[in-house]
């Protein structure tokens, strides 16, 4: 099977396997280091993007670069092991990685977000590639997409939430080892309210609405969700690169 890593070429055999496969297109995998509850690992938000990039990289015949770990943790900052950067940090972090991508052919960029703290930072930096660059770039905030398309209500029975039953389902199919059942506490749920600013968060788990209850471990659907979703953005990214070809290239 091809390996699609960048960090594990030589530089001679990457030049090589760009021009012989053609390639144009990187994946960015970006997520955070924050507590997500009582049973699941610090690094949720970015082992979810590095699993998804694997998944992707070979389909969509792309290089797959070395995860960012750390991004813009505020609310839950504070709490054992969490590590935040500022907004600022992390959008020419990001900047300055797909300039140099720029600079070595590379035209388009998927950028995989697994956390929403991340999100404008993200954004800013993949506006600036476009108009500074000329690098298409998507980024994609994938519980948000899976939400929107009705996945996660469909297959899991929930919408899901931080460390809820979506986040969860991802890690049980991709890293199920990281799972600690036992450990899990439904005190740690924290309701989130529009009319409530609290810092830090009184939760680690944290659910959108009274509804959503407590986090389920659906292990049977766990894999077609993450394989659902993932092909779901796989879609939206071979679309959007025939879309934008024309002023691209």
């Amino acid at each position: 099977m091809p390996q699609f890593k960048l960090e594990e070429f030589s530089y001679k055999e990457l030049e090589e396997f760009i021009k012989k496969e053609g390639i144009d297109t990187f994946i960015l995998p970006v997520g955070t280091i924050e507590p997500h509850g009582t049973h699941l690992p610090l690094g949720t938000d970015a082992l979810i993007p590095i699993a998804m990039g694997e998944y992707i990289a070979e389909k969509l015949k792309a290089i797959l670069l070395p995860p960012i770990y750390y991004g813009v943790t505020t609310s839950l900052h504070g709490y054992t092991g969490s590590i935040r950067i500022k907004p600022e940090t992390l959008e020419q972090y990001v900047y300055q990685i797909l300039e140099s991508m720029k600079m070595h052919g590379f035209k388009y960029a998927l950028i995989l977000n697994g956390h929403g703290g991340n999100t404008q930072a993200l954004e800013n930096a993949a506006r600036n590639a476009w108009l500074n660059l000329r690098m298409a770039v998507m980024v994609v905030d994938w519980w948000t997409l899976a939400r929107e398309k009705g996945l996660t209500q469909k297959i899991l029975g929930k919408e899901g939430g931080h460390a809820a039953t979506d986040e969860t389902a991802m890690i049980l199919a991709t890293f199920p080892n990281l799972v600690k059942k036992k450990l899990y506490d439904p005190k740690s749920i924290y309701v989130y309210s529009n009319g409530i600013r609290a810092y830090p968060t009184p939760g680690t788990i944290i659910n959108y609405s009274e509804k959503e209850g407590e986090t389920e471990f659906k292990d049977q659907v766990s894999r077609e969700y993450f394989e659902v979703v993932s092909k779901l953005i796989l879609e939206a990214f071979i679309e959007f690169k025939s879309k934008v070809s024309s002023i691209v290239e």
